[in-house]
This record gives C-alpha cells, sequence and structure tokens, in this order.
C-alpha cells in the first residue's frame, strides 16, 4: 500500500531543502496573478505557489526535521520558462545571413545556400547549436522546438539541461528516392538521436515546397507509430496561399482533392487554388500532435482547418519580415477564432537574436495594427510565451508539465527586471503590457527542473 501513487499523495515524503522564490508579481498561467507572491521549489518539482505568508505556512507541515528552507528574494517578475516554439539553433553561426536585407523568400534562401554550403567558414554545428542554446536560457526560455538538420547539432538542447524537442528534419526528397532510401535514413538518424541524451526527439517535415507527397503521407504515420510529435514550415511563403477569397472554401473541392498529385508544386501549377494547409490535411499529415511554423498565409478556411485539427501555430514575425514572406500572419484573427498559438525566434540566419520576448512584442504591436482591441492581448500572449508552447509541444500535462507554475509541475522558471506597480487593477495591467512591450533582454536568472542555471539576479 505504500508503494501506491495515490496513497504517496496523500502521505507526502517530507521536504528535506526547498527553495522559495518571492516576489511582487508572480505569473502562473494556469491561475490568478499573484501579488507579493512566493513559489515553493524541491526535488525539481513546485511544491507550492500563493501569497508568501501562505507558502510559508503551508512549507510548516511539509517539512522534514531540521530541514532548510533556502528564500530568494526577487524584485520583479516571476513567470514560468518561457518556451521557443520554433528556432534552428544549429544556425546561430549564421548571424551575418540574418543581418542582411533581401527583396524576396527567394533572395533570402540564395543568401542562406550561400552560408550553408560552405561550412568550413563556420564553427562546427554542434559548437553553434549549443551557443544557441545557452543564448536561449539567458533570456529565460527554458524549453524549444528545436530542428535539426545536421546530426551534430542535435544536442543543443540536452547540452543546457533544457526541456523541449529536438525534431530531425526531412527535406528535398521526391516520391522515388523517399521510397527507396529516405524511410532507411530517416530511421537511421532517429534512431542515433534516440541513443543520446536527449530530453525528446521528434520530426520535421520541412516544408510542402521542398518534399513531394510521400513523404508527406508516410511521416506521420511513421511519427504516430512511434509516439512521437511533428513540425512543419507551413503557410509560410506567397506560393502556399490558397484562394484570397475568403468567403470561398475549398475543403470539399472535387476539382483537385481526388486526384493523386505528385506534389504540391504540381497542384498550384494546374492552376489549382488550394492552399498548403488544405493539401497537407487531405494527405493526412496534421493533427493534435502537430504545429506549425508561421503561418503566414492563411485564410479562413486554413485557419478553421488547424482549428478543427488541433494544430498549434508558432508566430515568428521578426523572421518572417527578414525573408520577406510578403505580409505578416494574421494574428488578430488567430487570436478572435480561438486558434492555438505559441511564438518562436526561428534562427539567427533569419532573426536578430533568440530572445523570444522581442517576437512578442512585434506580435502584439501586429495584432495592434490588425485591429486587435480587446484588453486582454498581454495575457494572452504570456500565454503563447508559455502554456502556448508548452501545448504545441505535448508538454503541458502530465507529471513532466511545463509553461505554467502551480503544485508538481515541472520547475522552470524565468525572473524579469521589470518595475513592478501593483497598486491598483490598472497599474498590474499596464506593467504586464510593458513586460511584453519592454521585456526583452531583461531576463536576470533561469531556473530548469529546480536548478538555478542561470543567474544575475541573486548572490550566491
Amino acid at each position: 500500500m505504500i508503494h501506491d501513487p495515490l496513497y504517496a499523495a496523500a502521505h507526502p515524503t517530507p521536504l528535506e531543502n526547498v527553495t522559495v522564490y518571492t516576489a511582487p508579481l508572480i505569473i502562473p498561467i494556469t491561475g490568478p496573478i499573484i501579488i507579493n507572491g512566493a513559489i515553493a521549489v524541491s526535488r525539481g518539482k513546485i511544491v507550492h505557489v500563493g501569497t508568501r505568508a501562505w507558502v510559508l505556512d503551508a512549507l510548516k507541515l511539509d517539512m522534514a526535521e531540521n530541514a532548510t528552507v533556502n528564500e530568494l528574494y526577487w524584485k520583479g517578475i516571476i513567470t514560468p520558462g518561457l518556451i521557443n516554439a520554433h528556432t534552428h539553433l544549429q544556425y546561430t553561426n549564421m548571424a551575418s545571413v540574418g543581418k542582411g536585407q533581401y527583396t524576396s523568400f527567394n533572395d533570402w534562401s540564395k543568401a542562406f545556400n550561400k552560408v550553408y554550403d560552405h561550412p568550413e567558414n563556420l564553427s562546427s554545428w554542434k559548437e553553434s547549436a549549443e551557443d544557441g542554446a545557452k543564448q536561449l536560457v539567458q533570456n529565460g526560455t527554458t524549453a524549444a522546438a528545436d530542428i535539426v538538420t545536421d546530426p551534430e547539432a542535435a544536442t543543443a538542447l540536452a547540452s543546457q539541461s533544457m526541456h523541449g524537442i529536438a525534431y530531425w528534419e526531412v527535406m528535398d526528397w521526391h516520391n522515388d528516392n523517399w521510397k527507396e532510401t529516405g524511410v532507411l535514413d530517416l530511421v537511421s538518424h532517429l534512431g542515433a538521436m534516440n541513443a543520446t541524451d536527449l530530453p525528446s526527439i521528434g520530426i520535421s517535415p520541412h516544408a510542402p515546397y521542398s518534399l513531394e507527397t510521400s513523404p508527406f503521407v508516410d511521416l506521420p504515420d511513421i511519427a504516430r507509430q512511434l509516439d512521437i510529435r511533428l513540425h512543419i514550415h507551413l503557410a509560410e511563403t506567397p506560393m502556399e496561399a490558397g484562394n484570397p477569397n475568403e468567403s470561398l472554401t475549398t475543403f470539399s473541392s472535387t476539382q483537385w482533392r481526388d486526384k493523386d498529385w505528385k506534389s504540391y508544386q504540381q497542384l498550384k501549377q494546374a492552376g489549382m487554388d488550394a492552399s498548403a494547409i488544405q493539401f497537407l490535411d487531405q494527405l493526412g499529415s496534421l493533427g493534435p500532435d502537430v504545429h506549425i511554423a508561421h503561418g503566414v498565409w492563411a485564410n479562413s478556411e486554413d485557419r478553421r482547418i488547424l482549428r478543427q485539427r488541433g494544430v498549434g501555430v508558432a508566430l515568428c514575425p521578426r523572421s518572417n519580415r527578414i525573408t520577406v514572406t510578403g505580409k505578416d500572419a494574421p494574428i488578430r484573427q488567430y487570436l478572435e477564432e480561438g486558434n492555438l498559438l505559441a511564438i518562436g525566434t526561428d534562427s539567427l540566419s533569419s532573426s536578430p537574436s533568440l530572445d523570444v520576448l522581442e517576437d512578442a512584442a512585434l506580435v502584439y504591436e501586429i495584432a495592434r495594427s490588425q485591429g486587435y482591441t480587446n484588453a486582454d492581448l498581454s495575457h494572452r500572449v504570456i500565454r503563447m510565451l508559455t502554456l502556448g508552447g508548452a501545448e504545441t509541444l505535448g508538454m503541458h500535462v502530465g507529471p513532466g508539465r511545463i509553461g505554467q507554475i502551480n503544485a508538481g509541475a515541472t520547475a522552470d522558471l524565468a525572473f524579469f527586471d521589470i518595475q513592478v506597480d501593483t497598486s491598483s487593477p490598472q497599474s498590474i495591467e499596464k506593467t504586464l503590457d510593458y513586460f511584453i512591450t519592454n521585456g526583452a533582454g531583461s531576463n536576470r536568472a533561469t531556473v530548469i527542473s529546480g536548478k538555478l542555471v542561470y543567474n544575475k539576479a541573486f548572490s550566491s
């Protein structure tokens, strides 16, 4: 009976060492904002969260005899560790590409390939990827969806003890060579990644313009048999757009859906106006175990499909502008219609930094410029940075859950140097607005699984 988890929940083992982080403002995400709050952490998990007085009183009942409580006070805001829902950490050494100016997505692609095709001029992919992961942690990010193109880069998240998923990227396969060698190549790389100390692995079918039909049919089946997730670049480029008349739907169109298309490009060349989202939906490539990056060219029918299939969208607004995707994502519509949203930086080859709060500020700005007027925008964006990211990774529930501060959740925390005013509800809202619009670069400490892995906030 003693080993029964239900018995253990009712009779928890007394705590021996607890760290209590206190702050004037704590944002749990799964509960109300806490003024003068505290978070008790032990054994890598959150034990209690609430007002400081309540947490300290609750600990008196949980502590073993002669146990110690180490209280650390932070002057600003504490949030769950941030989650970067789309990045390529191995391209950290390609920041020169991200600093360029381009006339089109194709123009940016050429500049990218010119550097990528000469790795002898760069630091190793392993060194580059691990440097990128270190930058994430310094900016308060504790988990990421990291796409791996070269095997040496797979260790990025593990190098910093981060959570998240390392997705093996699958691209440039045609139908014939995919069946002959592509599947074997995939299985070989997944096997090698699975044998290393990675937090979790997944598959990233690159994009409809870089893969023909067979991989998009097979990869979801393979991933689901292996119980791993998928992440796709989708609706990023203008060629992936459907009919611009949003009053027209194509989900039931027999003009194109029943034909055995070799590729999405072939469908477009035939004059069909189906979007890339609609095309992949017909192939069975979408589902609640999938999230997409960008989602720029998504009309009302596309957004409905994503909601109905349970597919989240990682918004990457700074990358979209540098790579010239043609417009901003329809953030207002995504918000008003209820799509699952997260935020990613993409890589330094298409973005100025790996601080996801810089993208959050632009998400906020775009939403307002597109006409989103609701007063909850800061709350919505904070959710994208935390629980929304966890949902896109399938890590929002269960014993290892992240993106939230509640009892039993993984103790991933970020500490932001933001002046807090809690004198009124209006002042709290202004504090949150300021955090989202001006919080980039303000992280001073990061806790991952209860360990203080980056510290510019507390004296040792």
